[in-house]
């Protein structure tokens, strides 16, 4: 059986790396006494996987996890019993059974939504309206980045599906929806990086990601929304 979990990340877990997360979730399983099927080999693990690796930092209220279980469970029963031993930060919020079949978590994810705060440094002449007017005006945002044949600028305004930018009392708000996945991918920190050139070079932003995607009949759709039974 494979049960699909939503859940979120925040607070100072938020500073957990994936490979920990990955480790702190097969333990919670054992502890909830979940019936976990195993790989096959010397070493064998249970079977949990996740659609997209969120970055150091970053808080979440829609990450993703499937996990194989030996044998079928109500799904609400299996994010009961993960909540309860979960450490703080992190809530599963949803669960439902997938079906057979359905493509893995990593392979759906083509796009996500992401809450940007920027906060300037303090004296910037820095506003929405300025960065509203770059982002509109410009038909590229450039950054520099490092590859195999060394550092090139590169154009990542058709990574961005959309964008908005609001003045909020503490700070700047940005809404960004981009491609996201292992074949196109925008990190948010390189869309602000982008934005900022020219404009500001001190600030401290504070990320979001607000949830995942699949292109379902080209539309755009949750990943909770894809394959539950």
């Amino acid at each position: 059986m494979r049960i699909r979990f939503k859940f979120s990340k925040q607070g100072p877990v938020k500073f957990v790396g994936h490979l920990d997360t990955m480790r702190l979730f097969q333990r919670a399983v054992k502890v909830a006494h979940i019936p976990m099927a195993y790989s096959q080999g010397f070493s064998p693990h249970s079977l949990v996987y996740f659609a997209l690796p969120l970055g150091v930092g970053v808080s979440s209220t829609g990450e993703y996890m499937d996990i194989i279980t030996s044998a079928d469970i109500d799904p609400v029963d299996a994010m009961n019993q993960l909540n309860a031993v979960l450490v703080d930060g992190i809530s599963i919020l949803e669960a439902c059974e997938i079906d057979e079949g359905t493509e893995s978590l990593m392979s759906l994810v083509q796009a996500a939504d992401y809450e940007i705060m920027l906060y300037p440094s303090e004296g910037s002449q820095v506003s929405d309206t300025v960065l509203i007017s770059k982002l509109e005006e410009n038909e590229e945002l450039i950054v520099l980045k490092k590859g195999k044949k060394g550092i090139k600028p590169v154009d990542i305004k058709p990574l961005v599906l959309e964008a908005s930018i609001e003045a909020q009392e503490e700070g700047i708000k940005v809404n960004l929806e981009a491609l996201a996945g292992s074949s196109q991918n925008l990190n948010p920190d390189l869309f602000i990086k982008a934005l900022m050139d020219g404009i500001c070079d001190i600030y401290e932003i504070q990320v979001t990601r607000k949830e995942l995607y699949t292109l379902k009949d080209e539309v755009y759709v949750p990943l909770s929304q894809f394959g539950c039974k």
